[in-house]
């Protein structure tokens, strides 16, 4: 029964050392189709990033219902996770990664010079103070030694609810732009990327729980098992 219990960690153990490789493959889908085209068109110019429709969306008529700042949520969520991937390597290595996480954090900016006003402008105010949370976020994490499991998957969790809003938004501002354009638009290579990593983090997320929980489970016959032959 022993020997079983040790087998049991020890394949529980052997996932958990894959996570953070699979927390950085959701980050950089998540990146990447932030970048990628979301709104694809078969006239190049025409066509829109994630990043194009996160600056452009509230100047579409009829497309302000949603707002610029939903499609900047994958490219936020990606630098959440990379703060958590790296949160437990050697410092130097650690700091070089936050670098990294920060830098694309700075990407939900509005673009200079209006970062400069951003704070006191309507229009960017939203999008300024969520990224600076956003660094503080991601400043917390690496200075935590000790991250629990438990805020660890709300994290995870919170960063795939995120990036599910504007896969679900697209689908609301696309008849807007099909008007403004008078021609249709597609589902780019942009979204597709967005749906592989928010998927591949909920299943990160429940793997990791489930890694968590079950060896607790494990234990709980054994133990019972043990009082009987007492």
């Amino acid at each position: 029964m022993r020997t079983e219990q040790i087998s049991k960690r020890g394949r529980f153990s052997v996932l958990d050392s894959q996570f953070p490789a699979l927390d950085f493959t959701a980050a950089l889908a998540l990146l990447i189709g932030h970048f990628l085209p979301w709104a694809a068109h078969a006239v190049a110019p025409l066509t829109r990033s994630g990043h194009d429709l996160s600056i452009s969306t509230n100047f579409t008529p009829g497309a302000g219902i949603f707002l610029n700042e939903w499609f900047l949520l994958p490219l936020w969520s990606a630098s959440v996770l990379m703060a958590l991937t790296i949160r437990n390597v050697p410092w130097p290595q650690r700091a070089l990664g936050g670098a990294f996480a920060l830098l694309i954090a700075s990407l939900g900016l509005p673009a200079y010079p209006h970062t400069l006003t951003a704070y006191a402008q309507p229009d960017y105010r939203l999008q300024f103070f969520i990224t600076l949370g956003v660094f503080a976020l991601v400043i917390a994490i690496l200075l935590t030694n000790a991250l629990p499991t438990p805020v660890h998957a709300a994290c995870s969790i919170a960063c795939a609810v995120a990036s599910t809003v504007p896969l679900i938004g697209y689908f609301a501002v696309k008849p807007s732009i099909e008007a403004l354009y008078r021609s249709p638009v597609g589902v780019g290579a942009g979204w597709w990327f967005t749906l592989a990593g928010t998927a591949l983090l909920f299943g990160i997320t429940g793997a990791r729980i489930f890694a968590r929980s079950a060896p607790k489970r494990a234990i709980r016959p054994s133990v019972r098992a043990g009082a009987d032959l007492g």
